[in-house]
């Protein structure tokens, strides 16, 4: 081999190993496209984040149902036993928000009257504490029932025992009503039902 062509040789060797070196150069230098790998990615959907539970809201409808066991015959001019039950019991779990409420329980003879018969006795109130319940006689024939909370998450029952009903001599026979009214704050949405006659005023034996 002559000396010329040694040296074209050895030149061409040494521009295909430039070039080389420049490929490789390029492929290390030049930035890697994002990782389509599942477990490198990140993920930001909101979908995917922790949702927190809602809070129990209050339901439409009415807030109770009341219900009465009640004292049986009353003579006229007389008073019955203290065995008189009144009930009122939340329609649904947060049927009663949680905040102060009350509202009236009125007492009137077969006529209508309510200044002939009242209650009598003392009136206990049997209740979960979250309702902070009291009754109050703020006239002989009506009660004023009041609540300061509900529970949320369970449904209650109010009762009202130790009280009996007296029927003067001008009460009119026949059975005796409790209408329920007043109704305010969280107890706004009154009751489911109205209470079934708590007594009945008789003749005198």
């Amino acid at each position: 081999m002559s000396e010329g062509t040694f040296r074209a040789v050895v030149a061409s060797v040494l521009v295909c190993a430039f070039a080389l070196a420049v490929v490789i150069a390029g492929g290390v230098l030049l930035p890697r496209s994002p990782s389509s790998t599942p477990g490198a990615s990140i993920v930001t959907s909101a979908s995917l984040l922790p949702t927190p539970s809602p809070a129990p809201t209050h339901s439409p409808g009415p807030a109770f149902k009341a219900s009465v066991i009640g004292v049986g015959q009353i003579p006229s001019g007389g008073t019955s036993g203290n065995t008189l039950v009144l009930q009122f019991l939340e329609t649904s779990i947060a049927a009663i928000p949680s905040a102060a409420g009350s509202f009236r329980v009125t007492l009137t003879d077969d006529a209508g009257d309510g200044t002939t018969v009242g209650f009598a006795g003392m009136p206990l109130v049997e209740a979960p504490g979250s309702l902070g319940a009291s009754v109050t006689r703020i006239a002989s024939n009506v009660l004023l029932v009041s609540i300061l909370g509900a529970d949320p998450n369970n449904v209650e029952l109010l009762s009202i025992r130790g009280l009996g009903i007296n029927a003067s001599k001008t009460a009119a026979l026949g059975a005796l009503k409790a209408q329920l009214d007043g109704f305010s704050g969280s107890l706004a949405a009154g009751a489911g039902d109205m209470l079934v006659t708590p007594g009945t005023v008789v003749p005198s034996p």
